[in-house]
């Protein structure tokens, strides 16, 4: 075997044994929203006013978002910032939004008690799942990631409704994993959802209705 040779062999075993043993360190997955390459704007009236409050999380586990199982043993766990899927979620929605031409910001108090004073359209709602997952084998790991939210818009004018619930999801494999893979993949699936809403939602008369 030569020199160049053993030097690669070398390193990829380096690479397996120190990489593939879990310590249970967490790790911060960092969520942005990831619009569809062909997206167009879509710009809403510029007199409705529209914010996103923080959601729910109706998980049952709310102490991660996944999980990297090591081929060595152990795992790594994944969170997102601070611990609250709520406000990261609802961080992503008004990213998203914005990013697709909506006028939208997040939710922060007002003074005022009708839609004169305040938003004109109020969106939220509950997040079932949210979790990404990273299984590693000799030589590739494999990562699935899946989000399913049910989303509200409350409409100040009259007090109706809106409701959807959507879901997202992506599997990749990868030779030498990254954390940023499984961030990726998870902003995927949720941002592919948001999609959905952003198909099916219509502004009229300053109210979110459903095509």
């Amino acid at each position: 075997m030569d020199r160049r040779t053993w030097a690669v062999v070398a390193g990829l075993w380096l690479m397996i044994f120190t990489g593939c043993a879990g310590k249970g360190d967490p790790v911060t997955l960092n969520l942005h929203a990831t619009l569809p390459a062909d997206a167009p704007k879509r710009e809403l009236p510029a007199d409705t006013i529209v914010v996103v409050a923080d959601f729910e999380d109706g998980r049952s586990n709310k102490q991660r978002v996944g999980t990297r199982t090591h081929q060595n043993g152990g795992e790594t766990v994944f969170n997102v910032s601070g611990g609250n899927v709520g406000a990261v979620v609802a961080q992503v929605v008004t990213d998203y939004l914005k990013k697709r031409g909506w006028r939208v910001e997040l939710a922060r108090p007002v003074s005022g008690t009708g839609p004169d004073d305040g938003p004109h359209v109020t969106i939220s709602g509950r997040v079932v799942e949210l979790s990404a997952n990273a299984v590693s084998a000799f030589g590739s790991t494999k990562i699935t990631a899946s989000a399913k939210t049910i989303i509200e818009a409350v409409n100040a004018e009259d007090g109706s409704i809106v409701r959807m619930t959507l879901n997202g999801a992506g599997t990749q494999t990868v030779v030498v994993f990254d954390e940023d893979d499984a961030a990726s993949l998870l902003s995927g699936a949720l941002s592919e959802s948001l999609e959905k809403f952003v198909m099916e939602a219509k502004i009229e008369k300053k109210m979110l209705r459903l095509k």
